[in-house]
């Protein structure tokens, strides 16, 4: 038995492209019913994932022997219920790519990471005062934003290094102040990420405390993003 109509292919997929994938992988089976099944039409295939418990997060594991083995006979039915989980990891891999891996701000709270102590003064009583540079890094690169003094003079530029262009990171730690203190730094070396100076280098600093913490994010996120292009 089938209850596909191919009319409505295009409803369903916008719908599907309008879920939240982080919420998918927390259905129970009763919301993978209502939530996938219904309103896929596939309304004779309830039974077949309640009796195999398939919640959100196996939702998205299920493979056609899986399909085949909990009973989906109908070929079609069976290749459609694919495409729409092949829709549906697309997206939760594009979800997971843009999803915040760390934040901050720098210059960092703490005289070891100002300038000298008039940046350390203007950043705790007037931080508009002061150029920032707000960090983010994701599963797909570095973003920061260089927000730049008060003033209706200056706009706010942003910064993006892809980590498929990504050269080299290196963690710093130095002295200041007559060595009482220390600040930590993470230097990373982008490509250029056009193609007319391939061999072009572009030096970034982040000069934060979490600088040792942020070197292991980055160094994961780019070994992934490099076995994704290979």
């Amino acid at each position: 038995v089938s209850t596909q109509s191919t009319g409505n292919t295009k409803e369903i997929e916008e719908y599907l492209l309008h879920l939240d994938p982080s919420e998918i992988t927390k259905w129970t089976t009763q919301e993978v019913c209502s939530q996938f099944l219904e309103r896929c039409h596939f309304h004779y295939l309830i039974e077949n994932f309640t009796v195999n418990n398939i919640n959100g997060k196996v939702l998205l594991m299920l493979e056609e022997p899986n399909l085949v083995e909990m009973g989906v006979n109908v070929i079609g039915d069976r290749l459609m219920v694919l495409s729409y989980l092949k829709l549906l990891r697309k997206k939760k891999i594009e979800s997971d790519k843009m999803a915040t891996l760390w934040q901050g701000e720098t210059p960092a709270p703490g005289l070891q990471y100002s300038e000298d102590c008039g940046q350390c003064c203007a950043r705790i009583c007037c931080p508009c005062c002061i150029t920032r540079k707000q960090w983010r890094i994701t599963g797909q690169g570095i973003f920061y934003r260089i927000v730049p003094p008060c003033s209706w003079f200056t706009t706010v530029t942003q910064e993006y290094i892809d980590f498929r262009f990504l050269k080299d990171i290196e963690l710093r730690t130095k002295n200041n102040c007559a060595c009482f203190c220390q600040s930590h730094e993470l230097i990373v070396y982008a490509g250029d990420q056009g193609d007319s100076k391939p061999e072009a280098t572009s030096q970034h600093e982040l000069i934060h405390p979490d600088a040792h913490k942020v070197e292991k994010i980055v160094r994961t996120a780019w070994s992934n993003a490099r076995l994704v292009a290979d």
